[in-house]
């Protein structure tokens, strides 16, 4: 199974090892400078930003430990889903080396000092075990975690990516593109293998939802990412994102278009 080393390489549009196929390159060199009509953009807004990605670059390279993780389980899990997980794992590491061009740009911390502080990270399952005991709850945890980023990078694509120029956001764009690819996927997985136990995904998404809220932080384990962001959402945003996967399968109406809007549109905040 290919699997992308954390180090820098070059990122080339003809790599088959991921699900979407863009050219990092092509939009963000290794070397890539922020032009200089917005290097004095706000300074509020480039703190806020270095923020964000101090957590999001990270979160992102996570997904090797947890593919990893699941790796370690192949026994119990399906070859459909077996073939999916390494062509995702390419698309987030892409994320990664991404996010880390981004984060150097806007930040001025170099990737031997990103390096360091990744490998200063523990990772821990332990805390999300009640939703990890099999291939339909892992899948339907991937489904709610991929969805809340599709819906949390549009958002930071207008509060943040947008106003550091095209080649910004346009990283924002295939991150946005790309989380929604994989919600599809593991979509999939649910409706044509799992239809008999589509009965269970109510109380199994609102087990999840109950559970990113006690964490109290993030465990650098890729999962549920979205607890260190909480306070920037709206409060009704996991409930949305719930409403939005259900529908999916059938099971209760699409969230209002004003609701959904509310999840991607900087002006809603928690």
């Amino acid at each position: 199974m290919p699997v992308i080393s954390p180090a820098n390489r070059r990122l080339k549009s003809s790599d088959k090892s991921c699900l979407n196929d863009w050219d990092l390159d092509a939009i963000i060199p290794l070397d890539y400078r922020l032009e200089s009509s917005l290097e004095n953009i706000s300074p509020a807004l480039k703190t806020n930003f270095c923020t964000l990605l101090s957590r999001d670059v990270y979160s992102e390279g996570d997904a090797k430990f947890l593919f990893d993780y699941l790796l370690s389980r192949q026994s119990e899990l399906s070859p459909k889903l077996l073939r999916l997980l390494p062509l995702w794992l390419g698309d987030e590491q892409k994320h990664y080396q991404a996010l880390r061009r981004v984060y150097r740009c806007i930040s001025g911390l170099t990737f031997a000092e990103m390096d360091t502080q990744f490998k200063r990270r523990i990772p821990s399952l332990k805390p999300l075990q009640p939703i990890l005991t099999d291939e339909f709850t892992i899948v339907t945890t991937l489904i709610f975690d991929e969805a809340g980023s599709m819906f949390s990078y549009r958002r930071d694509l207008q509060e943040f990516y947008h106003p550091f120029g095209k080649q910004f956001s346009r990283i924002a764009q295939h991150l946005v593109q790309d989380e929604g690819n994989h919600f599809r996927h593991f979509i999939d997985i649910i409706k044509t293998d799992y239809q008999h136990r589509l009965a269970e995904l109510p109380a199994l998404l609102q087990t999840i939802v109950q559970l990113e809220k006690s964490l109290g932080h993030y465990h650098h384990t890729f999962l549920l990412d979205h607890a260190q962001e909480m306070h920037r959402f709206p409060p009704h945003f996991s409930q949305t994102v719930v409403q939005f996967i259900l529908a999916q399968f059938g099971l209760g109406p699409m969230p209002t278009a004003q609701d959904l809007k509310s999840l991607s549109d900087p002006s809603f905040v928690g």
